[in-house]
């Protein structure tokens, strides 16, 4: 099984990530990739995306945990008003593309699993739409805002060789991250 490669150790997160072929979406590489990237985040305490370079394949596929999605739910004012909770699946995005992003910024607490130790604040959009392919070859667009939107920026910036510490306003040890990190 693949492992998520320390940024000093992975050349891949430097590189702009490579289209994968619609045909190839449903190969047996791609689905192992995916498998293995899927069971990866779910590993990870305080994960809540992984993109495929941080394994070391320089391929635009990215990974958003579902439970990350159930925790993060941005949409609902109250628990008074909030449905029961879903169990939402992990969700697939392939050869994503930002066709959006609203022109506001707001700075938020980011890390990175392949950057253990360090939390930084990163200013991203606050809403964003994506298109990509999900993991049948299914096309599908999808808006999002706060935290899903904030998801979006970080994983596609792996896709182009951009670490999130390339754009932090600051960066902190994990010992100084405020309680309230997102």
């Amino acid at each position: 099984m693949r492992t998520i490669i320390p940024h000093t150790e992975n050349p891949a997160l430097r590189e702009m990530a490579k289209p994968v072929a619609i045909a190839d979406i449903t190969s047996p590489h791609i689905k192992s990739l995916i498998a293995d990237m899927k069971r990866l985040l779910k590993k990870e305490p305080q994960g809540v995306a992984i993109a495929a370079p941080q394994l070391g394949e320089s391929l635009q596929i990215f990974v958003v945990s579902g439970e990350a999605l159930e925790k993060r739910d941005d949409h609902h004012d109250s628990e008074e008003t909030a449905p029961a909770p879903m169990k939402m699946k992990d969700e697939v995005y392939i050869n994503p593309i930002l066709l959006k992003m609203s022109r506001g910024k707001k700075p938020k607490h980011e890390g990175c699993l392949s950057i253990r130790g360090k939390w930084g604040m990163v200013p991203r959009a606050e809403k964003a739409t994506i298109t990509a392919y999900d993991e049948t070859g299914k096309k599908l667009t999808r808006g999002a805002s706060g935290f899903l939107a904030h998801v979006f920026q970080h994983e596609t910036d792996h896709l182009n060789g951009i670490l999130y510490t390339d754009t932090a306003i600051t960066i902190s040890d994990d010992k100084d991250t405020p309680e309230d990190y997102e």
